[in-house]
């Protein structure tokens, strides 16, 4: 029995799930905004541009986009979810842009492999005013997290999908 309660004891802390509700992050960011939740399927035109361009595959051409509105109605920002496989499990991060394509923020939503490869909130900082015509990229301008290489490397993938999408999609479909 005492053995049982320690094994389940270790599954609950050994492996995370949902961290923060996006809506939540959002609000948090943008306390005086409202926000439009919108699914959309990236065209093929665009998503061989942005592998191209950005030196990333694309592996899901289906995403979530919350337009982040000010009291006129006007997008002054995007919060784009991005799921995707870490090792073998799902992590998804929501990656949160100006109207230029800036990265503003980068939070990790849900994070499905052991807690301890989750990158530290300050990493996750870095990615903070890099742009289209800034790239991240792993040993370039963003350093490897040790212990997290994985996790490290994929977020990393997934902010330059997130300004490509920005750049080439939202700016100019989503307004």
């Amino acid at each position: 029995m005492r053995f049982m309660l320690t094994f389940l004891i270790w599954i609950g802390f050994s492996y995370g799930g949902l961290l923060i509700k996006p809506e939540k992050a959002i609000k948090d960011m943008f306390p005086q905004h409202s926000y439009t939740k919108k699914s959309f399927l990236l065209g093929k035109k665009e998503k061989v541009l942005i592998e191209k361009q950005f030196k990333t595959k694309i592996k899901s051409s289906l995403f979530t986009v919350y337009l982040i509105k000010d009291k006129e109605g006007k997008t002054v920002a995007y919060s784009l979810l991005h799921s995707h496989r870490v090792r073998t499990k799902k992590e998804t991060v929501l990656i949160t842009m100006n109207r230029d394509c800036q990265v503003l923020d980068v939070e990790i939503i849900a994070f499905y492999e052991p807690p301890e490869y989750i990158p530290p909130e300050k990493w996750l900082k870095l990615f903070r005013n890099l742009s289209p015509e800034k790239l991240p990229y792993i040993k370039r301008n963003i350093p490897n997290v040790t212990g997290a290489t994985l996790s490290s490397r994929v977020i990393t993938d997934s902010v330059r999908q997130g300004i490509g999408i920005c750049k080439y999609y939202l700016r100019e479909k989503l307004k």
